[in-house]
């Protein structure tokens, strides 16, 4: 039966092209109803099958996930239903990347309501907060709502650090839907893949709280990240700016870091249609030679060669200008024929050459870079060739940077930023110091959440059993 599933767990036609994130949660689910006090709930009985624990507004769209595994149940009908979720559930995260969980059979279904357990035991994303932000820009009652986290994981058994690695690796997978919690948009960027992602994202990136209020999210591509009216969540957006066409003035040649996202795409030209030849990352520092205005975006030109967005469309900022223009040694590929001097005074004037151009294509490694006016040049092995001209749009050389020119030019994916949100029931595992140290534990490393997560999953699954 887990080789079928494993099988079937690819699906084109579901979110993102997989059944494993649904899988997984409706695993967890069914598990995640257990008190210790008691030993009623858990995944024992299957007792979702039932009114009123399907009903219960946390487990909404769950029944798509039912009916998926329902053909598998009519080949197999020895398998409950309750031991067919679980084991669906560790061929999904087996399927995904994830570790690979013993499974330990036995439960038996529930032949009626009676023995479900009462709704309201799951984690609900909204318990304790109240209306407006605190002076930190938290929504009020948030530590009420880490209390309630811990109060539920609690009930079943959990310490804090057990907490955290199920929310760790299961917010790895799937994306949430206004029709169903009402919230919107996936975790991470790879909603289909274990990772360590939901915990290094949540730590490294900016988040920014919206509600359905924010429209502005539709106009740059994100309406995904909408939430239903009434609610709000975390996403990693920024607010663009005024969309008026900024003073190219604002923003002359110079070098300039990367604000966000994590990176940003360095096109062939300066046309957002273009060949994506390169990705600099968030905290980089780009020499930028021209700067042009396209629309509302202003575009700069890298030294490496390519274009950039220092302000796009949007109006949201990409690049900030840190001072002017240096040219440091390095190497460098000539882009023209390029003509050679005696003298650096020579090639800033453009006066006679000493000899043979340098063919396009040639490397060049430049160990001396003066600066005369607006003319920049290099000593090479053979001469002085010229580097930059602040008066021209091209340029006749571009300096070689691993990963975009230095093995010819690479084509790359068009990396625009994922669209990704997280609930306020996430960030309290960031805000709340208990939570934060083992957060951080597993956003520095993968190996231990994929070792923690799968201890702490199959535990949850055998709760009661």
């Amino acid at each position: 039966i887990r080789k079928e599933l494993l099988a079937m767990m690819d699906a084109p036609e579901w979110d993102d092209g997989s059944y494993a994130p649904v899988l997984i949660r409706l695993a967890w689910h069914s598990s995640a109803t257990y008190d210790k006090a008691d030993n009623t709930g858990g995944s024992k009985y299957g007792t979702m099958r039932f009114w009123p624990e399907a009903s219960d507004p946390d487990n909404a769209g769950l029944h798509l996930a039912r009916a998926i595994l329902e053909p598998i149940k009519m080949r197999h009908p020895r398998i409950s239903h309750a031991d067919l979720w679980v084991l669906a559930a560790y061929a999904a995260i087996e399927h995904t990347g994830g570790p690979v969980i013993p499974f330990r059979g036995g439960r038996v279904d529930a032949r009626g309501p009676d023995q479900c357990p009462p709704n309201g035991r799951l984690p609900n994303p909204n318990t304790g907060l109240a209306p407006g932000v605190d002076s930190d820009g938290r929504p009020n009652g948030w530590r009420n709502l880490a209390q309630h986290i811990r109060d539920v994981f609690g009930r079943m058994g959990f310490t804090d650090r057990e907490a955290v690695v199920l929310l760790c690796g299961g917010h790895a997978y799937g994306r949430c839907h206004t029709d169903r919690s009402g919230f919107a948009g996936p975790w991470v960027e790879e909603p289909t893949k274990f990772s360590n992602e939901y915990a290094k994202d949540m730590i490294e990136d900016d988040w920014l709280l919206i509600s359905d209020e924010d429209v502005w999210l539709d106009s740059i591509g994100a309406s995904e990240l909408r939430p239903a009216t009434g609610l709000r969540q975390y996403v990693n957006k920024k607010k663009p700016l005024k969309q008026s066409a900024p003073w190219v003035s604002s923003y002359p040649p110079g070098m300039y870091k990367v604000v966000g996202p994590k990176f940003i795409n360095l096109r062939r030209e300066p046309d957002v249609g273009s060949d994506v030849i390169g990705h600099p990352e968030e905290g980089s520092v780009v020499r930028i030679l021209t700067v042009r205005l396209f629309g509302t975006a202003v575009r700069g030109l890298v030294d490496c060669g390519g274009w950039v967005s220092i302000i796009g469309t949007k109006g949201v900022e990409f690049l900030k200008r840190q001072g002017d223009l240096t040219f440091p040694p390095g190497q460098f590929l000539v882009k023209q024929d390029a003509a050679v001097y005696d003298s650096a005074g020579a090639a800033a004037k453009g006066g006679e050459a000493k000899g043979p151009k340098l063919p396009k294509g040639t490397k060049v490694d430049v160990a001396e870079v003066q600066q005369h006016g607006k003319h920049v040049v290099g000593k090479g092995p053979s001469g002085w060739i010229r580097l930059y001209d602040a008066d021209k749009v091209e340029v006749p050389v571009q300096r070689v940077v691993a990963g975009v020119n230095e093995n010819g030019e690479r084509i790359f994916e068009d990396g625009g930023e994922a669209n990704q949100m997280m609930l306020v029931s996430d960030m309290v595992l960031l805000w709340d110091d208990g939570f934060r140290q083992h957060l951080t534990d597993f956003a520095e490393d993968e190996d231990k959440l994929a070792t923690e997560f799968g201890a702490a999953y199959k535990k949850l699954t055998e709760l009661g059993c």
